[in-house]
């Protein structure tokens, strides 16, 4: 199978990933199909992915031709066997939840033709695992699109025991076409790639505030004018070679001693949770969300997402 093979995708899922994953591949000139289990969830997946669209659009990163044409690629429904069977690829995006999703597998592979290929947008679950319900596990794979999937260019594209190398090379093909930056995982890994990273440093911050080192607002001072401020253009093992490997081992042969190397939830997270301190959703986390507004952080958040986008966009173009 070539990406030209791929015409049709389902995507199963219409919560906070599936309407931006539809919009990716309907910038392909795929007939994107999204799938609800009602017509609320339908409509209200269709309604996110126009806003996806026009925000684009308005933020300049296409055209309002581009923009048009994709929302005429993307069409909803609740028939799962109707979307199945018409697919050449299919993404799931619905809870985390290893056995439903096990489930949800099971049922697909007996609606659609074999040589569709499955993929799932699980964050951390083993693709072996979500796998080992199908009997062509060889055409499976998971691709992780970072979250908002229409403004993060990392796609984790993980390769379980059984996934031929062919599914992943169309996987990465076609990602590349839709301005997508796939990295392959060659190991099913618990976190994959990009969360098992993010977890070092969440266990660190948080170990940071716990002891007393630094308080919250300057632990992600640090890293947003710090670290974040490089790490768009400038990996860190890039980092490590520019700095020299002998600096790095001295800094490293101290340090790595007093980094936190708990292998279980931090006490300060577990008494947060414990006293339903959630975050946004119960108004106190780390911040007193009384006194925030989530809505100002997203939009600072997707401002700058958008900003990068149209200048990537740019030097394309050059």
């Amino acid at each position: 199978m070539n990406t030209e093979d791929i015409q049709r995708v389902a995507v199963i899922g219409t919560g906070q990933m599936g309407p931006g994953i539809a919009c990716t591949y309907a910038s392909l000139g795929c007939s994107v199909s999204i799938y609800g289990r009602t017509r609320e969830s339908m409509e209200k997946g269709l309604q996110s992915c126009r806003a996806v669209v026009n925000m684009l659009v308005e933020a300049g990163c296409i055209s309002a031709l581009q923009g048009s044409d994709t929302m005429k690629s993307i069409s909803g429904t609740t028939d799962l066997e109707t979307a199945a069977a018409k697919a050449d690829l299919i993404v799931e995006s619905i809870v985390e939840d290893l056995k439903i999703k096990q489930d949800l597998f099971a049922r697909l592979e007996r609606m659609c033709p074999s040589h569709v290929i499955m993929t799932s947008n699980t964050s951390g679950l083993p693709v072996t695992q979500l796998a080992s319900v199908l009997s062509w596990s060889h055409r499976f794979a998971v691709t992780h699109f970072w979250n908002p999937p229409h403004l993060m260019p990392l796609v984790e594209v993980v390769k379980g025991k059984m996934t031929s190398q062919e599914t992943i090379d169309v996987l990465v093909a076609l990602l590349r076409n839709a301005k997508k930056k796939p990295v392959v995982i060659l190991k099913d890994t618990p976190g994959q790639l990009g969360n098992r990273l993010f977890h070092a440093l969440i266990r660190e911050a948080i170990w940071i505030v716990q002891e007393g080192i630094a308080s919250v607002e300057d632990v992600d001072s640090a890293i947003s004018t710090g670290l974040g401020r490089r790490l768009p253009v400038y990996g860190t093992l890039e980092h490590l070679d520019v700095v020299g490997l002998d600096t790095v081992f001295a800094i490293q042969s101290y340090i790595c001693n007093s980094l936190c190397n708990d292998t279980e939830p931090a006490k300060l997270l577990k008494d947060k949770f414990s006293s339903g301190n959630l975050g946004v959703k119960s108004k106190q986390g780390f911040y007193d969300w009384t006194k925030r507004d989530i809505n100002s952080v997203i939009q600072r958040r997707d401002t700058f997402l958008l900003e990068m986008l149209k200048k990537e966009n740019s030097l394309r173009e050059e």
